[in-house]
């Protein structure tokens, strides 16, 4: 058997063409953290060859989460946690149930390994579960393993303390071992006499047989140091750390130590972006309110949103010429499972979002 990978679009979309000024595709946000953190070029981090990774840095996250440093699992970035997840849990044969929308590889790893792969439909606009419904395919199906996003992407949407603990005693109820993707969490972070709070626990402080993946690529800007982490039941971490040592068996102690450096010293920079993010998305809110022709979900703090139009025009269509003629960059829905719609982004500066929405405006007009 060999892993039998689509082409992601999605990132292609983005890294195959020129940038328009108005980029509206790009997730991430770029905090300045210069000045805040210091450079971590330590002769011994650089040689540090630990597959474990920083210890500092997988004690920060298990206090963080409040578990034991062995049910963390230091990786390179979320997406190798998600690899990692997906490969402790399932096998050839394996059935598993992905919610939609959904952001493209946590549908396409598991059926690449040759499991079968079922979904289950956040509606617009709240985008949360039908716990009946969810509770129905768990019996019928009785899958492996359950993946979904927290907060989801494409839309931007969180499901809080009350609809994920109602999610955990449905999942409770059939013994289903989670994934859930957190990459996210954070844009909902709230600011407490200038420190910052989540909004919702995380899944595995609900659920003991819950797996989460993270990283500081996207809230915090950090890409670059490829510091991931995955955590979860023990015995399955014990299988991600002898699956990992068969893939890509290291770590960058220089990353994992500048991460740490990071979320310890979070609240002096995260309080003025996550306030801008809120700004702009108040514009985008409030543009939308004023077309008859589009719907947008207001995301829970998320730099990323859905929109949806109610024009007859495929969305790859759509973003095509949004491109072309208009010089605007937005994700075409169909890349994440969700016709009649496109994702869009808030990262950039408010004028270059505002004038995406002026450009966006001239396109529907025109249809």
């Amino acid at each position: 058997m060999y892993l039998d990978l689509p082409q992601f679009r999605h990132l292609q979309w983005i890294v195959n063409r020129p940038a328009p000024v108005h980029d509206l595709a790009w997730s991430n946000i770029l905090p300045d953290w210069q000045g805040v953190i210091e450079g971590n070029n330590a002769p011994e981090l650089i040689s540090a060859s630990d597959p474990e990774g920083d210890r500092g840095f997988r004690e920060h996250l298990a206090a963080r989460y409040g578990v034991d440093s062995s049910m963390v699992v230091l990786t390179n970035g979320c997406s190798e946690a998600n690899f990692l997840g997906c490969f402790s849990a399932l096998r050839k044969g394996s059935k598993v149930l992905v919610e939609k929308p959904v952001y493209t590889p946590l549908l396409e790893l598991p059926r690449s390994m040759g499991c079968e792969v079922s979904t289950i439909k956040r509606r617009p606009d709240s985008y949360r579960f039908d716990l009946k419904e969810l509770d129905e395919k768990l019996e019928t199906i009785q899958p492996d393993l359950f993946i979904f996003q927290n907060l989801n992407n494409p839309t931007g949407k969180a499901l809080f303390g009350d609809d994920l603990k109602d999610l955990a005693r449905v999942l409770g109820s059939h013994g289903t071992i989670v994934l859930v993707d957190e990459v996210y969490r954070d844009f909902a972070m709230s600011v407490t006499d200038g420190r910052l709070e989540n909004a919702f626990p995380s899944m595995v402080e609900l659920y003991d047989r819950a797996m989460i993946s993270s990283s500081v690529t996207k809230v915090y800007g950090a890409g670059g140091l490829m510091a991931g982490w995955l955590v979860g039941p023990r015995r399955l971490m014990n299988r991600a750390r002898r699956q990992k040592l068969y893939t890509v068996p290291m770590v960058s102690h220089t990353g994992n130590r500048t991460a740490l450096e990071i979320l310890r010293k979070r609240d002096k920079v995260m309080p003025g972006c996550l306030s801008d993010i809120r700004e702009k998305l108040n514009l985008v809110s409030l543009w939308a309110k004023g077309r008859s022709d589009v719907h947008w979900s207001d995301p829970d703090g998320c730099a990323v949103g859905f929109l949806r139009y109610d024009h007859e025009i495929p969305s790859i269509d759509a973003c095509e010429r949004l491109y072309k003629d208009h010089g605007v960059r937005v994700i075409p829905g169909e890349f994440f499972h969700l016709e009649k719609g496109f994702r869009m982004s808030v990262s950039k500066p408010y004028d270059i979002v505002k004038g995406a929405l002026t450009k966006i405006d001239r396109f529907f007009d025109s249809l």
